[in-house]
C-alpha cells in the first residue's frame, strides 16, 4: 500500500483514496480507512499519514466525470481533491477527481466492488411470483458474485409453504434462507452469511428489505413501511443505496425496491445459459461453444428437463432482440448498457 507524502502547513492541498460509502442526488459521503483498503489488495490505495483515520469527508464529483459518461457508485475507490487545511486534520468536504477501476459492478442497484447479492423475497404479503424471482435472479448472477436468496416473512405462511419454495429453489440451484423479520426467526444464520462480506440487499418492493436490515443493525432504523392491500406490493421507503458496516465484520448496503419483472440483464446470449445454475455444470456436456441451447442438433442439454428451461428461452429472445437493437449506434435517451451488451464477446 502506497503512502502520500506528509502534508505540512501551507499545503495547497492533496489528494488520497476513499471509499464512496453512500450516494444521494450529487453528494457522496466518502470513508478514509486504510483498514477497510486491505479488503482490497489489487486497490492502489493511498492516504495521508499524519490525518487520523478511519475518517468520512461529505464529497462531490468533479464535473469532467459527468461529461466523460463516468458515474460515481456507491462502493466505488476513488481518488479524492482535499482542500488546505492543517496537516492532523480532515476538511469538511472534498472533489472526487478519479474513479478507481472497479472489481465487480451492478446496474440495479448501481453499486460497485461488493462480494454477495442477497435477492430477498417475501413468503407472502406479498407472494412470491416464479417467473419475477427469476428474472431478478439472472439479474444478480450476471453480476457473477455470490448470490444468496432470502425469504422473508416466513412467519406468515405455514411451515409447508416456506418447505416448498426451499425445495424449489433447491432445484434451481440455491441453498435459499427462510427468515422473519419479525419474529427474529433465521437471522442468527443470515448474520453469519454476511460477516466479512460487503453485501447489497436487492428485490422487490414490500418484501421487507428495510425490517431486514435493521435486525441486522441494530444501531440503524431505517424506514419501513406496510404492504398497499389494493396495489398488492410495497412503497419504496428506501430512497437511495447506502452502506452501513455490520457490528459482526463486514458491511451491507440497502437498495430501492424495484419491479422484479423489469429488466433485461447486461450478458450476451451465449452466456445467458450461465446464469442458471441448475444447469451450469452440465455446460461440459455440450459439444459446441457456440450453442444457445435451444435447437441445436446434438446439444447437450437440449434433451434436458428442468422447470425454467421455458423461462430461460423467453429471457434468451429478449437478450437477442436487445443486441440486434443495440448493433451500432445508441440513440439518445437509450440505456447504454445495451450497447454494452452488443459488444460483449463471450468467452
Amino acid at each position: 500500500m502506497n503512502l502520500v507524502k506528509p502534508e505540512g502547513k501551507g499545503d495547497p492541498g492533496s489528494s488520497c483514496t476513499g471509499w464512496v460509502r453512500a450516494a444521494q442526488a450529487n453528494f457522496y459521503r466518502v470513508r478514509i480507512d486504510p483498514s477497510l483498503a486491505a479488503l482490497f489488495p489489487e486497490i492502489p490505495a493511498r492516504f495521508p499519514v499524519q490525518k487520523p483515520t478511519p475518517a468520512e469527508i461529505l464529497c462531490t464529483g468533479r464535473a469532467k466525470l459527468k461529461k466523460t459518461g463516468q458515474q460515481v457508485m456507491v462502493g466505488d475507490w476513488v481518488e479524492v481533491r482535499l482542500p488546505p487545511v492543517a496537516a492532523d486534520l480532515w476538511p469538511e468536504r472534498g472533489v472526487i477527481e478519479a474513479i478507481l477501476p472497479r472489481c465487480t459492478q451492478l446496474p440495479r442497484p448501481a453499486i460497485a466492488n461488493v462480494t454477495q447479492v442477497l435477492v430477498v423475497v417475501a413468503l407472502a404479503e406479498p407472494d412470491p411470483e416464479p417467473n419475477a424471482l427469476s428474472r431478478l435472479l439472472v439479474q444478480a448472477e450476471a453480476s457473477q458474485l455470490r448470490v444468496q436468496v432470502v425469504l422473508n416473512k416466513c412467519d406468515c405462511v405455514d411451515p409447508e409453504v416456506a418447505t416448498t419454495w426451499v425445495e424449489r429453489l433447491q432445484r434451481w440451484g440455491y441453498e435459499p434462507l427462510v427468515v422473519s423479520a419479525h419474529t427474529q426467526a433465521g437471522i442468527p444464520q443470515l448474520q453469519q452469511c454476511c460477516r466479512d462480506q460487503i453485501s447489497v440487499v436487492t428485490g422487490p418492493s414490500g418484501v421487507g428489505k428495510s425490517s431486514l436490515l435493521n435486525r441486522l443493525l441494530p444501531d440503524v432504523r431505517l424506514a419501513t413501511q406496510v404492504v398497499s392491500k389494493r396495489l398488492g406490493h410495497g412503497r419504496h421507503t428506501t430512497r437511495h443505496v447506502e452502506l452501513f458496516p455490520l457490528p459482526e465484520g463486514g458491511w451491507i448496503a440497502d437498495s430501492p425496491g424495484f419491479n422484479a419483472g423489469e429488466g433485461i440483464p447486461p450478458v450476451h446470449p451465449l452466456q445467458l445459459i450461465r446464469c442458471f445454475p441448475e444447469v451450469r455444470d452440465r455446460l461440459g456436456t455440450c459439444q459446441f461453444r457456440d450453442c444457445l441451447h435451444h435447437r441445436e442438433p446434438g446439444c447437450g442439454l437440449r434433451d434436458l428437463d428442468w422447470e425454467r428451461r421455458t423461462f430461460y428461452l423467453q429471457l434468451l429472445q429478449e437478450v437477442q432482440q436487445a443486441q440486434k437493437a443495440a448493433v451500432g449506434l445508441v440513440q439518445p435517451g437509450q440505456d447504454p448498457s445495451l450497447a454494452r451488451i452488443a459488444r460483449k464477446a463471450p468467452v
